[in-house]
């Protein structure tokens, strides 16, 4: 699990929610593996405390608070965001749901340690 921080002069533009490919590839599985549950109950506090500085802090526009996005190692951007306090994974028109599985358990990782 490679995922670099997305370099500052670089913008996320045309980023979306893909919690939807989070989602197909939990109701895929025989037994819940924890990763949507995971996302549901991460807090922002978490990911300032163990991401650092985010990429962009959205100051309550429409909702919207801080986000960090990454480069996954396949390339495409990935990321997690908050709206009204919910985490809210962000991606790209490459996201694949193998680089969501694998961020959430980079996330898992990092908020762990």
């Amino acid at each position: 699990m490679n995922f670099q921080p997305l370099n500052p002069m670089t913008s996320p533009d045309s980023t979306w929610n893909v919690d939807h490919l989070l989602s197909t590839h939990s109701h895929s599985l025989l037994l819940p593996d924890g990763r949507f549950d995971f996302l549901h109950n991460l807090s922002e506090s978490e990911c300032s405390e163990s991401l650092g500085q985010e990429w962009y802090d959205w100051d309550n526009e429409g909702g919207h608070t801080k986000a960090w996005y990454y480069t996954a190692h396949s390339g495409s951007l990935v990321g997690v965001a908050f709206r009204y306090g919910c985490a809210r994974l962000r991606g790209n028109g490459r996201t694949t749901s193998d680089d969501v599985v694998e961020f959430i358990d980079y996330l898992q990782q990092a908020v762990k340690n």
